[in-house]
């Protein structure tokens, strides 16, 4: 007997299977990755070459994603777009692998466009899905006899236009979106965004970019990122990076900012592999941070977002420690997969062995950092011994990231030096004495490392200016050192090389 797949399985598709309709940024984006990643492989593109680009139009009820990835040729466009479930795709090297992903668009709008060509062919596929008509098919009680693919062929239709030979790319429109979703909530879309996609981080808000990309380096993983813009327009389109924050609010009190001081790094290996590398950073603990897009440990595989900021509550004895953490947990191994809603992995042996070994690991030591705070702050001796170590690890960070101008090292060098002077004065109770003396041994080497750095920001600026140029470049930094605040000088001089690096 032939088995037969009822048309209500579509709904559980597409509505059924997704909690929040911004999903569906989610479901296109890995599938631009993806696309993107091939096109690179293949040649077609150079990797500084790659680019998605996302219109958010509420005036014209428009949302848009586009690659210029592989795209898809003509001959295979209709089996691998209207096949559910069906992907060629495999988790071992693709984000998107259950060929189901693309159909979450259906639900949130009247008509869903998917537009491709590939580079050598002289036209382009054009798959249309009346999602209005698919509403009317999935009524209760109505066309009872018809299957899935039976309403797939009602809905959708095909074209072949003219496409130039060299364009390769993949575009997905939905038109008509509907008003009920907040998906044609710009900012929404560019917070939800900033948070799932693999994007690369900003360095004008978060410093140990350096410092962390070395520790994956080092340990055999180079993080994706991906440049994704986002705009009301293709005129408006801007650049979207990463959340992550060095300075941030915290919920202890409103006013209270708070900042990383140095970075933990750790990996989670079991039976002699790797399951994951992660980061997180270390800050006065005052409490959950007020930006709801930092807080928590995020999963990611392929540096796409896999559940959100409370996926990982479950770790922490008291769930809450986890939305008073700012990192990332990148999983490297292919025995974690993400399940088909991308809310958490598939619950199987590994992922029972990684939430073992994250409650048993890391999640102990921030909830041991946590408490240890709340003791310092009410310990004059720890307090003073916390501010110097702070101090250590800031500067520390500075000869990793590099400094602003030689005004902004000299200051550096002065700050650590009062500290050695203020720290040998500090009186501490006996059982503080030997971590003193250790600070004082770390002062004395930081000032070393620091007086000794040539690590300026400038250098890193790769567009081959002349050395007139970039000589002029450090003089503005300095003048710009001794007339501003040290964050505002931060800003204006990322937003200099990242012009100039043309990012």
């Amino acid at each position: 007997m032939e088995v037969q797949v009822g048309k209500y399985t579509l709904e559980s598709l597409t509505t059924g299977m997704y909690s929040d309709p911004k999903i569906v940024f989610r479901e296109y984006i890995q599938n631009c990755v993806d696309a993107l990643e091939n096109a690179v492989h293949m040649g077609i593109i150079e990797k500084q070459s790659m680019r998605i680009d996302i219109i958010v139009n509420e005036e014209e009820s428009l949302i848009s994603l586009r690659d210029n990835g592989t795209g898809i040729h003509s001959s295979e466009a209709k089996s691998m777009l209207m096949n559910v479930g069906n992907s060629k795709k495999r988790n071992s090297n693709n984000r998107g692998f259950r060929g189901i992903g693309r159909l979450g668009g259906m639900s949130y709008c009247d008509t869903l466009v998917f537009t491709t060509s590939a580079e050598g062919e002289k036209c382009k596929t054009v798959i249309t899905y009346d999602c209005k008509k698919l509403r009317k098919l999935l009524v209760p009680g109505e066309y009872e006899d018809l299957t899935l693919s039976a309403v797939l062929g009602e809905i959708t239709t095909i074209e072949l236009l003219p496409e130039k030979r060299e364009k390769h790319y993949f575009l997905v429109e939905m038109k008509e979106v509907s008003g009920s979703s907040d998906l044609l909530d710009i900012e929404a879309a560019r917070s939800y965004i900033c948070q799932v996609a693999p994007l690369s981080y900003q360095g004008r808000h978060f410093i140990y970019i350096s410092q962390l990309k070395e520790y994956l380096h080092d340990h055999g993983y180079e993080v994706e990122e991906f440049p994704v813009f986002v705009g009301e327009n293709e005129s408006d389109l801007e650049p979207v990076y990463k959340p992550n924050k060095s300075r941030f609010r915290s919920d202890r009190n409103k006013k209270t900012v708070d900042e990383i001081y140095s970075m933990s790094y750790f990996d989670i290996t079991i039976d002699g592999e790797l399951y994951a590398l992660g980061w997180y950073g270390n800050c006065n603990w005052n409490g959950f941070l007020s930006e709801r897009k930092i807080s928590g440990f995020r999963l990611r595989k392929g540096n796409i977002l896999i559940g959100d900021s409370k996926t990982l509550n479950g770790v922490f004895k008291e769930a809450r420690f986890n939305g008073w953490t700012q990192g990332e947990i990148f999983i490297t191994t292919d025995k974690l997969v993400p399940n088909a809603r991308r809310d958490d992995f598939e619950q199987n042996e590994a992922y029972y062995q990684l939430i073992e070994a994250l409650s048993n690991g890391v999640a102990l030591d921030i909830t041991r950092a946590i408490r240890e705070a709340s003791r310092t702050r009410n310990d004059p001796s720890a307090k003073a011994l916390k501010d110097v170590d702070k101090k250590v690890s800031e500067a520390t960070a500075f000869v990793v990231e590099g400094f602003n101008s030689s005004i902004d090292k000299e200051r550096i060098v002065k700050e650590l030096t009062e500290t050695a002077n203020k720290l040998e004065k500090i009186k501490v109770k006996d059982e503080f004495e030997s971590k003193k003396n250790i600070l004082k041994e770390k002062v004395d080497e930081v000032i070393e490392q620091v007086s000794e750095s040539s690590n300026y920001k400038i250098n890193k600026i790769n567009s081959g200016i002349d050395k007139k140029s970039k000589h002029m470049l450090k003089t503005v930094s300095d003048i710009l050192s001794k007339k501003l605040s040290k964050f505002l000088v931060d800003e204006i001089i990322d937003e200099i090389i990242t012009e100039l690096n043309g990012k």
